[in-house]
């Protein structure tokens, strides 16, 4: 076996310090038959997606080369031109579960924007995400007014030969820039990014909880009555988001919206929360929330077998509604109102600790002009199922506009985005177990998911919803004609043949 100058370090993974041994890691995977993946936060709900097998840390016996860029997190300002560059490392905001423990407040990319009085016109729901990471999968922010990427510039790849190629933003919507955007990590390695900045700004929002009659949202009804449709909503809001319990008993609706506003010296920002604080703190609501998932993860699917386990579903199922209304009611007294440096305020789940509420999903985008019908699909269908098929967590509702981005789920549509949570501690594996049941419910409209969430193992009919499927993978075969970026997981589900481009 050939060899490398790049030492796998005890953690199972490379830790390159530049592009030079980026290109010798590409070039000993090539000699030696070896697959190449890229770990960013993790933030993705399925490893397999993320590495080159499916495990969440390279076992000792593994030889692929899964790489961790967390020393290659360096920034570049353009004042000139309002520019900056960082490198696919860099953390949007800090990681506080980084395995490597470089993730800081000062070297994440928005602190340093703030300090410098410059901002991007959006984040998404957190910003633990590396670069790289964010990028790959096509992840986006809550708003049909504002994306992230229609900030990006430049994107510097490093493909499956080990030659480097910036790609630059064109007219031509054909050009491979908007392959590389949203890729996956199967075009090579995105090692840095440019973005056009503007200045910094505030914002102020409120966020709602109501039950259907009474929500600012007309959420179900295609007729106009005197509320916003679903989609109007997301079309008016500048930032939005909703929380959605539809759990029959429940049915509860937190509706969270936001605009911004000038940036002053005098500004004191109001944070807000998703969790009732108690003592000042948003930790003991988190905990309760965390035990309270824990307690009712005995009722998913596929359900309790044992004679005790029957005993609990019949002592829980009745409880739980109850329980989650006394615990949105302590949560949200009346309206919540808001305001927060854009950096801090627009990522609003970024306070949740995942350790203590766990989450994985899979997000399906759909075009905006179905939402009340969509709407309608869910709630019916959460209506005729109880708690042990339909679960116990939320789901999540917001938006993000067209963009020209071969694989972008909003390939040239408006979509809105809808999260079906599993809690991870359930039993049964929710690719089987949970999600077929809201993949079939709305295969009717036809949505994209998310590349970085639970997918549906449809490859003809996913390649039938992207107009530009065909280039993506002929370009993908001439950027990577070694194949070393195709785990089992991607050639599985985007119907990768060997030697061939797709199904």
């Amino acid at each position: 076996m050939e060899t490398t100058t790049v030492t796998r370090q005890s953690d199972g993974f490379y830790h390159p310090k530049n592009e030079d041994e980026i290109i010798s890691l590409i070039q000993f995977a090539i000699a030696n038959h070896l697959k190449v993946r890229v770990r960013g936060s993790a933030h993705s709900s399925v490893n397999a997606a993320i590495y080159t097998g499916d495990f969440a840390t390279p076992p000792a016996v593994d030889t692929d080369v899964n790489i961790i860029l967390d020393q290659m997190n360096a920034i570049a300002f353009d004042d000139q031109q309002m520019r900056v560059t960082v490198q696919a490392g860099c953390h949007f905001g800090v990681d506080p579960v980084d395995p490597t423990g470089t993730s800081t407040l000062e070297n994440s990319l928005i602190y340093q924007l703030q300090q410098r009085g410059w901002a991007l016109p959006i984040t998404g729901g957190i910003i633990h995400q590396t670069m790289g990471g964010f990028l790959s999968t096509g992840s986006s922010g809550g708003s049909l007014q504002h994306s992230l990427l229609s900030a990006i510039v430049t994107i510097r790849v490093i493909d499956g030969t080990g030659t480097p190629h910036d790609f630059h933003r064109s007219n031509d919507l054909d050009d491979p820039f908007y392959a590389v955007g949203v890729s996956m990590g199967l075009l090579g390695i995105i090692t840095s990014v440019t973005f056009q900045c503007m200045g910094t700004f505030n914002i102020k929002g409120m966020e709602t909880t109501s039950g259907y009659a009474n929500c600012t949202i007309n959420l179900f009804d295609p007729n106009d009555d005197g509320r916003p449709s679903t989609g109007s909503f997301f079309e008016q809001a500048e930032y939005g988001r909703i929380m959605w319990w539809p759990q029959n008993g429940i049915e509860k609706v937190l509706v969270w919206e936001a605009q911004r506003i000038a940036a002053t010296p005098d500004f004191k920002p109001k944070p807000y929360l998703e969790f009732a604080p108690i003592f000042g703190s948003e930790r003991p609501s988190q905990i309760a929330a965390g035990v309270l998932f824990r307690l009712y993860s005995i009722v998913n699917p596929p359900g309790p077998s044992t004679f005790l386990g029957r005993i609990a579903v019949a002592i829980l199922k009745p409880l739980f509604p109850v329980i989650v209304n006394l615990f949105l009611a302590s949560a949200v007294k009346g309206p919540q109102h808001f305001h927060d440096y854009w950096g801090d305020g627009i990522p609003m789940d970024n306070r949740v600790d995942y350790s203590l509420v766990p989450v994985q999903f899979s997000e399906l985008w759909i075009p905006v002009t179905s939402a009340n019908e969509v709407m309608a699909k869910i709630r019916d269908h959460f209506r005729n199922h109880d708690v042990t098929q339909v679960g116990t967590f939320t789901v999540e509702v917001y938006a993000t506009p067209s963009n020209a981005f071969w694989m972008s789920p909003a390939y040239h549509q408006d979509v809105i985005k809808y999260d079906m949570f599993w809690f991870p501690l359930n039993k049964g594996n929710p690719a089987t177990d949970f999600y077929p049941q809201f993949w079939q419910l709305l295969e009717e409209f036809d949505f994209r998911p998310h590349w970085g969430k639970f997918l549906p193992d449809n490859a003809p009919e996913l390649k039938a919803l992207y107009p530009r499927w065909d280039d993506f993978m002929q370009l993908r075969d001439q950027m990577d004609p070694h194949q070393i970026f195709v785990t089992t997981y991607w050639r599985g589900h985007l119907g990768i043949l060997p030697g061939s481009v797709s199904v």
